[in-house]
């Protein structure tokens, strides 16, 4: 009887290390199909009682990541005193809106480009980087498809006010943690974070939160801003101009 010859260690370890490269494709397919359907089937938490004249917010995305945008002085909440926080945001009180981002403290202040990314800096924002939440004014929003109007309840709103200050830091003071000299340059600046980011728990997860918990229908699970958008659906509300307050220091 004829047998063939056993295949060699080169060999063996060749089609060991396909097979698991294999696997390792399958799993990020599954796990990409999985983010974008969870992310894009709308979950809407409990109506919330419509007391008082609703409040517009904006959701604000670059593709990537997402901000909120909301207003700085409204009937639920006055942001001023944040603003009071640092140096920097001191100056813009007379902003009307205020746009909040939640991510890994590593790539947003020091991945400005796609050529800053590196292995170690990807591997650090992923395994439970410390996060921030970034603070921009902003002068006036356009809505479209990239910045889109909604309004909420006045209970809502302050859900969502409460799940943007539980994710500030607060220092022996009780005060915002400020870092000190970092901003990207357009009146900016970054407050330290209370929860760790992980691949798990990305910015647009963090705004999928926000935005459930303030009645909006949004996806199970938000890994991606276009799933989170998808599910956001197109908005409603005027168009007015966006522009982002440049730095007056």
């Amino acid at each position: 009887m004829l047998r063939s010859p056993e295949p060699g260690p080169a060999i063996r370890t060749l089609w060991r290390g396909l097979c698991i490269g294999a696997l390792t494709l399958a799993a990020l397919v599954l796990a990409a199909g999985v983010a974008i359907l969870a992310g894009a089937l709308p979950y809407r938490s409990e109506a919330s009682p419509s007391e008082g004249a609703p409040i517009a917010i904006y959701v604000v995305t670059n593709g990537f990541h997402t901000d909120i945008v909301v207003p700085t002085l409204s009937e639920a909440k006055d942001w001023r005193p944040l603003l009071q926080a640092s140096p920097i945001t001191r100056q813009s009180l007379d902003a009307p809106w205020l746009a909040f981002g939640w991510g890994s403290q590593a790539a947003y202040t020091e991945l400005g480009t796609l050529a800053d990314l590196s292995v170690g800096l990807a591997l650090k924002a992923v395994a439970f980087d410390r996060s921030v939440v970034h603070v921009q004014p902003v002068i006036s929003i356009l809505a479209g498809e990239e910045a889109r109007r909604f309004t909420v309840t006045q209970a809502g709103y302050r859900r969502l006010v409460a799940h943007i200050e539980r994710s500030l830091q607060l220092g022996a003071d009780g005060a915002p943690v400020v870092l000190p000299d970092v901003t990207h340059g357009t009146g900016d600046a970054f407050l330290r974070g209370r929860d760790r980011f992980w691949l798990l728990r990305s910015c647009n997860v963090w705004v999928g939160e926000a935005l459930r918990k303030a009645g909006l229908p949004v996806g199970l699970w938000t890994p991606l801003a276009r799933s989170l958008m998808w599910s956001l659906g197109p908005g409603d509300g005027p168009e007015h101009p966006v522009q982002p307050l440049r730095s007056r220091s």
